[in-house]
């Protein structure tokens, strides 16, 4: 079956007719995530159908709405999962890539250039106007059945598209350094390989990046709580 052909028809209605697997249950600020199946191939559905009022209402749809246009702006790209379906206002789909996550391997276990291509697919996005904003979480690099570097998880990410947008060109420049920082961190934890520069630009935040990272974090924080009620 071809890619096109693959949940073609996927839709609220006729999801049961898919399942394979419930990876997760939703509920309070966490979405239900859900495993398909179609003909051989895999995808992901994230649903706030049945998380908390707020989170199902209101955060949900916002969030589900802003991740399905990140996936759009990376249709094709390299290294990330294709966005399959639009379910409704709470759930999308995305194609699941079959592999390991990075944080499961041991130090020293992944050779330097599973980094270099990381890096090329980190770079790829960027140049599409995406920037990641959670690779520090090495769950969120998958190392694929073909040995490729995958990114999943958008839900975090943030586009250089959209109002404001000196204030998002200097955002966006601030993550995606930290988007490579993640990159080059990983490679010293995992592959074990380093130089000077890339240990100093791993671990060295100047005063400017220090408080933009504080300000998202604590915004995060802040968002949780709300979300929580």
């Amino acid at each position: 079956m071809s890619d096109t052909e693959s949940f073609a028809d996927l839709s609220r209605e006729n999801l049961d007719r898919y399942l394979a697997e419930r990876l997760r249950e939703g509920g309070g600020t966490r979405p239900a995530l859900l495993l398909l199946e179609d003909g051989g191939r895999r995808a992901v559905v994230k649903d706030y159908r049945h998380s908390g009022w707020l989170m199902r209402n209101l955060a949900g749809p916002w969030l589900i709405g802003r991740e399905e246009k990140i996936y759009r702006m990376l249709q094709g790209a390299e290294g990330v999962p294709r966005l399959l379906a639009r379910l409704d206002r709470h759930a999308l789909a995305v194609e699941y890539i079959p592999g390991r996550s990075c944080a499961d391997f041991p130090d020293g276990s992944l050779p330097v250039e599973f980094f270099t291509r990381l890096r090329e697919v980190v770079e790829g996005m960027h140049a599409r106007g995406v920037v990641h904003c959670d690779l520090k979480n090495r769950g969120n690099i998958v190392v694929g059945e073909d040995g490729r570097p995958y990114i999943v998880d958008f839900a975090s990410a943030f586009s250089r598209e959209g109002r404001w947008f000196p204030l998002r060109r200097f955002l966006f420049e601030r993550f995606r350094r930290d988007d490579l920082r993640a990159v080059a961190k990983a490679k010293i934890l995992v592959a074990r390989v380093w130089t000077e520069e890339e240990a100093h630009f791993a671990f060295h935040r100047g005063p400017a990046e220090r408080v933009v990272r504080a300000v998202r974090d604590a915004a995060r924080w802040l968002f949780k709580l709300v979300a929580r009620g």
